[in-house]
């Protein structure tokens, strides 16, 4: 049946309708690979599925900042660079950030306690996992898309990112305020605490010397000690001015660039000072308008810069004077307030002590003061910040995973894929069959012609086709015998046909006489015993007298077929213990055996067939059969009958009808398709052929519509057909088919279950 073995045969090729034939004939197996595949993936996708995958995304917009003096002098405007800001937000900083505005990290520890502590370092290391950052190739706009297993957690990191990246990018922007007003926050808290200190130590000391508030100190001692701290404490702070300017300044003259702008310092230095401040703002917008037609090279600009230099030593040189000046003046203001103190002497010691403290209290007071105010003035320019960061889309709650899985698309690859890998397995399968399926092939390779074929017959099928009889009123062995018999109990079926149709193309072969025909096989179960008996029923329901030998000694089935009794039989012939007209059984023994008077004159013609069991079982069948009264025998009955049917064992299995072939007129060899390979098969003719023997021809056996495209036009169909002349309406309903059969199958399982109570009672 393999088609890789039709192809080798000469001017054979392979077509369409054969490729069908094997997927009809192999449809199980694909069936089952592509469910199997298919439920395989499904279940396995179920069940390995990944855990759910969310994204969340927002949205920020970069503004680049145009400045003035950059778009006047170099004519263009600067832009922003995408990729380091891209850059930014992945990086350490930002994503520590983030982690403090999720509140996995403490907002107060800085960069460096964070990265000492590994959990904490761990953190931001998960965060950064999680994000990627992208900018949209038309708008400009950047996504910041965070992908993690939690939804909440997705959307918070995606948020704080964009959050933390604002953020930087502000302090970034406005370094140098965010510094003043983190210094001054600072001493604000220092300051606060050291004023509620000072109070309260004062009073603490009140209540513990018993002084009341209203206690007079004396007026003088209070006015110029008053006066001298004030005197102190402005010159203190005109002292710091100083320093904190001086300091900028002198970087700039180190620099050795100018920028033209004036020098401001809190206080008034002197009039020098003043008079160079002034002559450096005059120098800055000469210098503007020069540049509207000469560049920084041009000689009158280099005088200007050289003019600028010299006012800036100048007014280094000014500011350090006055820092000598301011300095002496505080050295004196303390020396005159000690010199005050010693002339007070005689005042109490806890009077003194109550100014201390109060002095302490005032400045501390002073001091806050001037902190809030300078707070205030960094709150002001921090509200004036540039801020070129903004958030234009927060990122929402994703409610869809980003990896779904869909087990109903694994089921149907997997089931493509089934159906691919069993239509391989398929014609792997068909190209190792070495057996032969066609007519063709069966023909070609064994060099002999096909007499006939038998469809096959399955057991439901045989139950509808014999639900006209009592069979199913009966125990399972009738059945079986009318199923052996079919061209007996249902002559009009296409299987009795098949077997007219034997017995025609074997009365009208032209390949010699054929009166005494040895029918075998090459293996078991193949049917030779079933075509044996209705090939001798059919040549005898034409009217001749047939003989039916079973020469099976291994393993007899006529008797059973008939219903005979096996001895006496063949086996007694040979042995000399009886004549085979006496051990012939004719139709009275099979009306008195036990298919009964009423099957046995089911169909006329029974009574022209005789038969001759096997008899007693020998233990060496070939020594038997190669006795000189086999000869005897069979050369009788050539004259007794008008044709003798002997039914022989298998050939690959026993020699049996390699002694009997040679005295035979022919040898009809049965094939069950695909029942044995075709080299054996080939070698149970070669062996027939070497004994003498004369093949006639093959019957196949078993024969359906899916097996080979032979024999699909042959309407094997189990709804086709089991007889001809039936109504053509009664066969077309299947729906009264289907009831019928299953009230049959009904009553012969409740005759089973009768029987066994039977057997059991009894």
């Amino acid at each position: 049946m393999t088609t890789t073995n039709s192809q080798n045969q000469e001017g054979y090729e392979l077509n369409l309708s054969e490729y069908w034939q094997i997927i009809s004939r192999r449809r199980w197996i694909i069936i089952f690979c592509a469910l199997s595949v298919a439920t395989f993936s499904g279940l396995l996708t179920w069940v390995k599925q990944p855990p759910p995958i969310y994204s969340a995304s927002s949205e920020i917009k970069i503004e680049t900042t145009v400045n003035v003096a950059d778009l006047l002098l170099r004519g263009r405007q600067p832009r922003t660079d995408i990729r380091t800001q891209l850059a930014i937000i992945e990086s350490y900083p930002v994503m520590e950030r983030a982690a403090q505005i999720l509140g996995y990290i403490p907002a107060e520890l800085s960069s460096e306690e964070i990265r000492a502590n590994d959990e904490y370092h761990e953190q931001v290391l998960e965060i950064m996992d999680t994000i990627s950052v992208r900018q949209d190739d038309e708008s400009g706009i950047i996504r910041i898309t965070s992908i993690f297993s939690d939804q909440a957690y997705t959307r918070d990191v995606a948020d704080a990112v964009a959050e933390a990246f604002k953020n930087f990018n502000v302090e970034d922007k406005n370094r140098r305020v965010f510094e003043a007003k983190k210094f001054i926050q600072q001493q604000l808290i220092v300051v606060r605490e050291r004023l509620r200190s000072a109070e309260e130590n004062i009073r603490d000391y009140r209540k513990k010397n018993n002084l009341s508030f209203s206690s007079a100190d004396p007026e003088l001692m209070a006015r110029i000690i008053s006066d001298l701290e004030q005197e102190y404490r402005q010159a203190s702070a005109h002292l710091n001015d100083l320093k904190f300017s001086i300091q900028p300044l002198r970087q700039r003259v180190n620099q050795g660039s100018w920028d033209y702008q004036a020098v401001t310092i809190a206080g008034n230095v002197s009039t020098y000072f003043d008079l160079l401040n002034k002559r450096l703002v005059e120098m800055a917008l000469k210098r503007t308008e020069l540049m509207t037609n000469y560049t920084d090279q041009h000689p009158q600009i280099q005088e200007l810069r050289d003019q600028a230099a010299d006012i800036l030593s100048s007014m280094v040189d000014e500011l350090s004077k006055q820092l000598e000046l301011t300095q002496r003046r505080i050295n004196d203001i303390q020396k005159s307030i000690e010199a005050t103190k010693s002339r007070f002497q005689g005042v109490p010691e806890q009077t003194l002590e109550i100014q201390r403290m109060q002095r302490t209290v005032r400045i501390n007071e002073e001091l806050y003061d001037l902190l809030e105010k300078k707070y205030q003035e960094v709150l002001i320019k921090d509200a004036e910040k540039v801020q070129p960061v903004s958030i234009i889309r927060h990122a929402m709650l994703p409610i869809f995973r980003i990896n779904p899985v869909n087990p109903v698309q694994s089921f149907i690859a997997g089931l493509i894929l089934g159906l691919v890998l069993g239509l391989i397995v398929s014609l792997i399968l068909e190209a190792v069959d070495s057996s032969v399926g066609t007519i063709e092939e069966v023909e070609s390779y064994l060099n002999t012609s096909v007499i006939g074929f038998v469809p096959q017959l399955e057991e439901d099928e045989a139950i509808e086709l014999f639900s006209g009889s009592d069979v199913l009123h009966t125990s399972g062995h009738h059945l079986e015998r009318q199923t052996r018999l079919i061209s007996h109990f249902s002559p009009p079926s296409t299987i009795a046909e098949a077997y007219r149709s034997l017995r025609t193309n074997l009365l009208f072969s032209h390949t010699g006489n054929h009166k005494v025909i040895l029918v075998t096989s090459s293996t078991t179960k193949e049917g030779k015993s079933t075509i044996s008996a209705n090939l001798a029923v059919v040549l005898a329901q034409q009217g001749g007298r047939v003989l039916l030998i079973d020469a099976d000694m291994r393993k007899p089935m006529q008797h059973h077929t008939f219903g005979l009794k096996r001895q006496p039989g063949l086996s007694e012939c040979l042995l000399g213990q009886y004549q085979w007209q006496d051990a012939v059984k004719r139709f009275s023994d099979v009306m008195l055996g036990d298919m009964g008077i009423d099957q046995a004159l089911l169909t006329p013609g029974l009574d022209q067939l005789e038969i001759l069991t096997c008899g007693f079982v020998n233990a060496n069948p070939p020594d038997l059969l190669a006795a000189p009264m086999m000869n005897t025998i069979l050369e009788e009955v050539r004259e007794e009958y008008d044709m003798v049917i002997i039914d022989m064992p298998p050939l690959l299995h026993t020699t049996d009808a390699t002694i009997i072939a040679s005295k035979v007129d022919s040898v009809l060899l049965v094939y069950h398709i695909g029942s044995v390979a075709r080299g054996a098969l080939k070698r149970v003719k070669s062996n027939i052929e070497a004994v003498g023997g004369n093949v006639m021809g093959i019957v196949l056996n078993g024969v359906r519509g899916d097996v080979s495209a032979d024999y699909s036009t042959y309407k094997m169909d189990r709804y086709y057909a089991y007889s001809y002349g039936e109504d053509e309406q009664l066969r077309g309903n299947m729906l009264q088919q289907f009831v019928a059969r299953v009230k049959r199958r009904s009553i012969r399982a409740w005759a089973a279950l009768q029987d066994k109570i039977k057997d059991k009672s009894s």
